[in-house]
């Protein structure tokens, strides 16, 4: 599979894993070349109560979907989602770094994007998501994109997606026990709108 490039994904689901491999080409939409479904009997509401029914539905999609495109996956993107998953909004500030003319960089949006994520939660909770909602240059709030624009002050609202770490970590305990690395988790309603309303 090394002359083209493939995404793997995972909707581990409380009845059925469905797999769909995409062939990714720049300036071109995905095109799916393989699917794979089948029953699951070991979730219940979203959360893993029986390791090895969940492993082996999780083997047993991915193996229909590389049948049907012809292909080897190793890695895959997980959606998650279930009761464990809260969210809320957080707010950060850092002053622009370059002294004169104080021009906003990548680097200051990095900054202040990694000060965003430094939030107290439970023990048994983690980051799922940090999506930034707006930024605000010397109190002007709305700001979309903030990069090339002159100010001292940077700030941001973002909107912060938690989930319980144990679950997390069981679906990919099952996901690596069936041969697979785990790419990224992705909140399966953020996944549903981005394909839906961007381009």
């Amino acid at each position: 599979m090394t002359d083209r490039s493939i995404v793997t994904s995972l909707d581990i689901g409380t009845t059925k894993v469905c797999a769909i491999i995409a062939e990714v080409l720049p300036d071109v939409e995905p095109n799916i070349i393989g699917v794979g479904v089948s029953p699951c009997t070991g979730l219940q509401k979203g959360t893993v109560v029986d390791l090895e029914a969940t492993t082996s539905a999780i083997r047993d999609a991915v193996k229909k979907a590389e049948r049907m495109a012809d292909a080897k996956v190793d890695t895959v993107l997980v959606g998650i989602t279930g009761q464990h998953i809260a969210s809320f909004n957080s707010r950060s500030v850092v002053a622009i770094s370059n002294p004169s003319p104080r021009e906003i960089n990548e680097r200051d949006i990095e900054r202040l994007l990694e000060a965003s994520r430094v939030i107290v939660l439970p023990p048994e909770r983690q980051i799922v998501h940090s999506i930034p909602r707006w930024y605000s240059v010397d109190g002007q709030a709305g700001v979309r994109q903030p990069v090339g624009m002159y100010g001292s002050r940077l700030e941001v609202e973002t909107h912060i997606v938690t989930g319980l770490s144990s679950f997390i970590s069981n679906v990919v305990k099952c996901v690596q026990a069936a041969g697979l690395d785990v790419e990224a988790t992705i909140l399966e309603p953020i996944a549903t709108g981005e394909s839906t309303l961007l381009p």
